[in-house]
């Protein structure tokens, strides 16, 4: 039994041990980066609705998250998780080879969650770990030596 994630006629699935780490992981992001009352709430709702997640879950977007600013939320942390994974500062240092695969399922899902917001605010994008670090980069730049 698998678990799958959809946005209206998009949909992907994930191994139910998958979707478990995913929320695992995305609490953890979610309590590390959360700035407001709103958000630490949006992440106390996960926490609470998290064992009804497994096993098996259909986790369908439009229905589970219907407030915009939650959902903005949590597209910042996917993304953010990525991001993390990516750097190895979540999840298991050990062994490497999940985090591909990981890195993945989480920008799926950020991108679904991203795709729900555009559908109400079309230019909408999550300013996650990375946009801030590609924002400070760009902002150098070119050194051009002559």
């Amino acid at each position: 039994m698998a678990s799958r994630i959809s946005y209206h006629d998009q949909f992907f699935h994930v191994s139910n041990s998958r979707f478990d780490t995913l929320i695992e992981f995305a609490i953890e992001v979610g309590e590390r980066t959360a700035i407001s009352d709103g958000e630490r709430s949006y992440i106390l709702s996960l926490k609470e609705r998290k064992d009804a997640f497994y096993p098996g879950y259909d986790l369908a977007i439009e229905s589970e998250f219907s407030s915009k600013e939650e959902r903005k939320f949590l597209a910042r942390v996917f993304y953010d998780l990525t991001h993390l994974i990516f750097l190895r500062q979540i999840g298991n240092q050990d062994a490497i080879i999940w985090q591909h695969s990981a890195i993945g399922d989480a920008y799926l899902l950020g991108r679904m969650k991203t795709r729900s917001v555009q559908d109400e605010e079309q230019a909408w994008h999550p300013k996650g770990i990375a946009a801030v670090e590609a924002e400070v980069y760009f902002q150098k730049g070119v050194n051009v030596r002559l």
